[in-house]
């Protein structure tokens, strides 16, 4: 686990935003007749990793807290505007009977 905060620490601190608008890009470019449950766990997966690292940033006094904070805001918004596989696009009642 050290090797892996050793790179995360050493990073630069514009990761965070691009690994969210990749899960974000990859998250809305899937097509919607298809499944998605790997991208939607590739997205949670990468949500977590952005909240460790926010965490992180925040508990270490970073200078670049309020990007990472902001990117973590962003990306908890958008994975909730998107809508979940499988369900309707929207909701027509059937009264035909």
């Amino acid at each position: 686990m050290e090797p892996v905060i050793e790179t995360v620490v050493g990073c630069s601190s514009f990761m965070v935003p691009v690994m969210a608008l990749w899960a974000i890009a990859a998250l809305y470019l899937q097509r919607d007749d298809r499944e998605c449950i790997t991208t939607q766990l590739l997205y949670f997966g990468t949500l977590l990793l952005i909240a460790f690292i926010t965490v992180r940033t925040m508990a270490t006094n970073d200078g670049c807290w309020l990007i990472h904070t902001a990117t973590l805001g962003i990306t908890i918004v958008a994975g909730a505007m998107r809508r979940p596989a499988g369900a309707p696009q929207h909701f027509v009642p059937d009264l035909t009977h």
